[in-house]
């Protein structure tokens, strides 16, 4: 047999003319990655706020299958300092980091359904801080942050805000023509109170007629959504057909969430500019807010 004779050829480089195309598709290539993953990671986060939401929504209404219908209040008066998000904690509704030992500075990790992944980690401790409306649409103040709420020995960290009236501070019913203490699900409550004046405060989520267009709780911190400063306190996290932070996630009574436009910079009169007519509103018993119409 004869054997078989392998021949080498003389290695060859790459030339310079081709490393210099490799170099430039490789650029071309890290570009387009980088470009498209600002878009994702923006609607990522946005699918994570709105299943966050719809966690919050399906608490409240757990909450309210177990208290009879009664839909957490706004806050506790007095020393209690317990809000709506420390009562579906405290109920074992929600999950949520105690953080009453963090520096005010610091903000709790973001491990929970109550901290939006859009929001800019401000904390703020003080519920009655003045949180102007900004001044344009980007949405770029104190509303984009985080409310540190509840006792000195239990508190937790909320980038949400609840459609709720804090103005009765005392936590009882208030007397006159049209009061607001019956015009929002949720209200202040004196747990010290008599049981009737309970009644009138504490509202049952049956009493909620069109839960489909009622907002339960959105992107925003605190809460009180009679005046127009806390409507500053509704934050644009999210890209909508405007751009970067022009779109409120929003969960409803009845338990579904959706992006709806908002411009942070812009006056509302809860008349006149809100989700429901104002026929609507009278049906319900109950102001919505400030959103533009569907």
């Amino acid at each position: 047999m004869s054997a078989v004779k392998c021949v080498r050829t003389p290695e060859q480089g790459f030339t310079l003319v081709e490393l210099l195309v490799v170099i430039a598709i490789i650029g071309t290539l890290i570009a387009m990655l980088v470009g498209g993953l600002g878009p994702a990671l923006e609607k990522a986060q946005q699918l994570e706020c709105q299943n966050n939401l719809r966690q919050i929504a399906a608490a409240v209404i757990n909450y309210a299958t177990d208290y009879k219908g009664t839909i957490p209040p706004t806050k506790y008066t007095g020393t209690s300092g317990l809000y709506w998000c420390n009562f579906l904690v405290r109920g074992g509704y929600l999950g949520a980091d105690d953080c009453s030992t963090l520096d005010k500075n610091t903000a709790s990790n973001r491990n929970s359904v109550l901290r939006c992944p859009a929001e800019n980690g401000i904390v703020l401790t003080d519920e009655n801080k003045g949180i102007a409306l900004p001044a344009t649409d980007s949405g770029d103040d104190n509303a984009q942050g985080i409310a540190r709420l509840g006792s000195s020995s239990f508190k937790i960290d909320c980038s949400y805000y609840w459609n709720g009236y804090a103005g009765n501070s005392n936590g009882e019913p208030e007397g006159g023509l049209n009061p607001w203490t019956a015009r929002f699900p949720s209200c202040v409550v004196n747990p010290a109170t008599t049981l009737d004046k309970k009644a009138q405060v504490l509202h049952d989520i049956s009493e909620i007629r069109q839960r489909t267009v009622t907002a339960m709780v959105m992107d925003g911190v605190y809460f009180d959504a009679r005046t127009m400063n806390n409507r500053g306190r509704i934050a644009a996290r999210h890209t909508g057909d405007a751009g970067a932070r022009s779109s409120t996630n929003i969960a409803f009574y009845d338990g579904h969430v959706e992006a709806m436009p908002r411009a942070p910079g812009e006056a509302k009169d809860y008349k006149a500019d809100t989700i429901q007519s104002a026929n609507d509103l009278e049906l319900t018993g109950m102001p919505i807010f400030l959103l533009p119409k569907r």
